[in-house]
C-alpha cells in the first residue's frame, strides 16, 4: 500500500495546466473503507478502500464554482475524477486533511482553514 507522501506525488502529476496555474489541492489522510463516498452533492459506490483528494479550482472564491475530487486507490494508485461545485465541509475541514499543492501567487486567506491537530497527550 501507498504511502500518504507517493499518493500525494501521484495526485499532484494529476493535474491539469490550468490546476497547476490557479488552484489548491488537499488530500485527506484517512484510508476509507469500500461503500458510499458523499462527493458534494454526488453519491459514489467504491467497492476498494479509497483516499480522496479535493481540488479547489478557484480558491477564495464564494461556493459554488468548480472544483474536482480524485478517488485514489492506495494499493495501486489508480485515479477516478469526480467533478463537482462543492467542498469537502462548509467551514473548517478536519484535521486529517493537508494542503499538499498550491498554486504560485495564492495567498493564504484564499486557502480552506483546517483544524489544528490535538497533540496533547492523552
Amino acid at each position: 500500500m501507498a504511502e500518504f507522501g507517493t499518493l500525494a506525488a501521484t495526485i499532484v502529476s494529476n493535474l491539469t495546466p490550468d490546476e497547476r496555474e490557479r488552484s489548491a489541492v488537499y488530500l485527506n489522510e484517512t484510508i476509507h473503507p469500500p461503500g458510499t463516498a458523499t462527493l458534494g452533492m454526488t453519491r459514489i459506490e467504491i467497492d476498494y478502500p479509497y483516499v480522496l483528494a479535493f481540488i479547489d479550482r478557484r480558491p477564495g472564491a464564494n461556493w459554488m464554482h468548480p472544483c474536482r475530487y480524485l478517488i485514489v486507490n492506495p494499493n495501486d494508485q489508480a485515479l477516478r475524477s469526480v467533478d463537482s461545485d462543492r467542498p469537502p465541509a462548509f467551514g473548517i475541514l478536519p484535521s486529517t486533511w493537508k494542503l499538499i499543492a498550491r498554486s504560485p501567487g495564492l495567498e493564504d486567506w484564499q486557502l480552506m482553514k483546517i483544524e489544528p491537530v490535538d497533540e496533547r497527550p492523552r
